[in-house]
């Protein structure tokens, strides 16, 4: 097994308070050279960086089935797919293809549920990494990211040529949805109203700093909320959808909800998830709660420190930075960068009062 994919389980790492932790490790994510690729004859577009997000509404994927008619070896990998793809937002047919390529499919080689972690880890960070700084222009995003996870650019062609066989030609034309310029902006944002705290209104629960869906870096996409940040093994609340949405269970421990309009939200660390798949839910249905335990919440690996939800916001697959959004009345502003709870650079402004909430603070969640 390449080096690449065997990175060690996640180490806490507080930055701003208690509870602030990397979710994954951190990735060495290295300018290319455009020569190298020219040189490899990488092709602009291995695939499109929708076709590379997971957007499971839009584009559905059956894994149980897949595995049981191209790899039943790998069937008991099912959930830990499903799961990290949901998790790092990386579309399971990418995970899966270039497993198969670092394992060489042709070998009777079954990765273990921490290798398709990392290799799923990796490619997202990746992704966002070159999203925001693109050296090698005429190449996309999800090209870079591929490209870099394998053990040589010229593997590409290797890769190619599996999706290919699994899945047919994979897509190299973005959707028309907004641009995508505006997508990667602080300033893009649901319209206010849409969403709500991801807890049962009438209740008033804590936040912490806005961070990264892997625990660093960027976009600003998700926050930790609790309703008192207890200890493991305490009593813990019912979880709601933030807005009307379709329901995809992820795994044991983490579900997505999302509207056709293309923004979607992601719950991770849950317990007695009580919704199914393809269910159509409405703002302030109880999805089920957060888990009590740590072997729970982290039903597939992970970090954790203590019982919360990892509340996540997407937009078309893509994790899509807070700024701006509004949770119920309040509006976010992320700060400098993850887990960022200096009041100065991040808060939360209630619309209502127009009065700035430092993080950390109880606030409520009112039907608006």
């Amino acid at each position: 097994m390449n080096s690449k994919t065997s990175l060690g389980l996640a180490l806490l790492c507080f930055s701003g308070g208690l509870y602030a932790h990397q979710l994954y490790p951190q990735v060495d994510t290295p300018n290319w050279d455009p020569e190298m690729l020219v040189a490899s004859q990488v092709p602009d577009r291995l695939i499109s960086d929708s076709g590379f997000v997971y957007r499971p509404y839009f584009h559905p994927f059956d894994i149980r089935t897949f595995l049981q008619q191209h790899r039943p070896d790998w069937q008991e990998l099912a959930e830990s797919v499903n799961h990290w793809a949901g998790a790092t937002g990386v579309d399971p047919r990418v995970i899966l293809t270039t497993m198969a390529v670092l394992t060489d499919e042709v070998a009777e080689t079954v990765p273990s549920a921490q290798q398709v972690k990392d290799v799923a880890n990796q490619l997202s960070q990746r992704f966002y990494h070159y999203q925001d700084n693109l050296t090698a222009e005429q190449h996309n995003a999800a090209t870079l990211a591929i490209v870099r996870q394998l053990q040589s650019p010229g593997d590409w062609q290797r890769w190619q040529d599996q999706y290919q066989a699994w899945f047919g030609s994979p897509d190299v034309a973005e959707p028309e949805t907004a641009p995508q310029q505006a997508q990667r902006s602080t300033g893009f944002a649901p319209a206010y109203g849409f969403m709500q705290w991801p807890w049962r209104q009438g209740y008033s629960w804590i936040p912490n700093g806005p961070h990264a869906h892997s625990g660093s870096g960027f976009p600003l996409s998700s926050i930790d909320v609790s309703y008192d940040w207890p200890a493991w093994g305490a009593p813990t609340y019912s979880v709601t959808a933030a807005h009307d949405g379709y329901v995809t269970v992820m795994s044991r421990c983490q579900v997505r909800v999302t509207n056709p309009n293309g923004w979607a939200t992601n719950y991770y660390h849950m317990d007695g998830i009580q919704v199914a798949n393809n269910q159509w839910v409405s703002k302030d249905t109880k999805l089920g709660v957060y888990a009590s335990q740590r072997s729970t919440a982290l039903c597939e690996g992970g970090s954790s420190t203590g019982p919360h939800l990892h509340f996540s916001l997407l937009y078309q697959g893509r994790f899509q930075s807070l700024q701006g959004s509004s949770l119920g009345p309040y509006q976010v502003q992320t700060g400098r960068y993850s887990y960022d709870n200096n009041c100065q650079y991040t808060w939360l402004l209630d619309q209502r009062s127009q009065q700035k909430v430092c993080l950390w603070r109880r606030v409520d969640n009112p039907t608006l």
